[in-house]
């Protein structure tokens, strides 16, 4: 039974707004009179939707929905507004509301919006217990010799690996700074081969040498490919690059201190630091990344689907009060 969580400081508001929510299918409506009530039930209480009114004492409404984003962002929220506090309405869309609904059209559009949004956050909760449910997954992927797509490939992959809940947000950011670096170093010393020393030099060489390779033979027709393999015990990926590798024996100890500040051999140091396991091949253009899965953090649950069968209740109407 979705539970929905009902603010206004208003108790006609209040009325009003439960009674266009009757013609919802079993769904329990707690009713709160300010911000700091309705955080009170929140950290207490678990709900599908918060609507809330923007104009309260205490805590008004864009205050109660930032707080929410930064709490319990997976929390959808609809705003309720008067005539001229459009403005108000629009920030509050900006700080991560889903909808809003004038409060002249309650009784008209009040249940509709709600019924919209439990479905889209149902769906998304759906994909989300299918995704966690993922035992093993493995892709692959090739990248041009463009480092302006390493970003957005590392966004997916992250998808990937956040969905199956195998690592927690700080080692999800470990993750990124090593592929970052591993695929930089596939692209530019790997498959256009220019050497880091350049990047010593402050006389723009190593750019210039970049994007002038891009469009010359051979590097032109490079790729890096990139294996992706996904399980409950660990996340690993296979690098390789098409250029003629290197000797790791040649690199300078990173962490020696004379070595510090130059940025040859750092990007290697980072990704023994940051992972479970660093490997290259004998050539020296592929590189396998591993990072073991300490503790899987829970599936969403599959409670409170909007999906009910046989006779439609009314909507039941508790208030609480601070």
């Amino acid at each position: 039974m979705p539970k929905i969580l009902l603010v206004d400081d208003s108790p006609f508001s209040l009325r009003l707004a439960s009674a266009a929510l009757e013609s919802l299918h079993g769904c329990s409506v707690i009713c709160a009179e300010d911000g700091y009530t309705a955080l009170e039930l929140l950290s207490i209480e678990r709900f599908d939707l918060m609507i809330t009114d923007l104009n309260m004492p205490n805590m008004d409404g864009l205050g109660l929905i930032r707080e929410v984003q930064r709490r319990w962002p997976e929390l959808p929220s609809i705003v309720i507004t008067a005539y001229g506090s459009e403005a108000v309405a629009t920030q509050a869309l900006q700080a991560g509301a889903f909808s809003y609904v004038p409060k002249s059209h309650l009784r008209e559009e009040l249940a509709n919006t709600v019924r919209s949004v439990l479905k889209a956050t149902d769906r998304q909760r759906n994909e989300e217990q299918l995704l966690c449910s993922v035992v093993e997954q493995s892709l692959t992927l090739t990248l041009p010799n463009y480092e302006a797509r390493i970003s957005p490939t590392i966004d997916y992959v992250q998808k990937l690996v956040a969905a199956m809940r195998l690592f927690p947000p700080a080692r999800l950011m470990h993750l990124r700074v090593a592929l970052e670096e591993a695929l930089s170093n596939a692209i530019v010393h790997g498959n256009l081969e220019i050497s880091s020393s350049l990047r010593e030099r402050d006389d723009g060489c190593h750019t210039k040498l970049i994007r002038e390779r891009r469009h010359q033979s051979p590097y032109d027709s490079r790729r890096v490919t990139i294996e992706i393999h996904l399980n409950r015990h660990s996340a690993t990926f296979v690098i390789r690059d098409e250029g003629p590798g290197f000797n790791l024996t040649s690199i300078p100890d990173p962490t020696a201190v004379e070595n510090l500040l130059r940025p040859s051999g750092r990007g290697i140091a980072m990704m023994h630091a940051l992972l479970d396991g660093v490997q290259y091949n004998d050539a020296g253009n592929e590189v396998t990344l591993r990072m073991n899965v300490r503790e899987r953090t829970d599936c969403p649950s599959g409670d409170g689907d909007t999906e009910s069968g046989g006779q439609a209740p009314t909507a039941t109407l508790a208030t609480a009060t601070r």
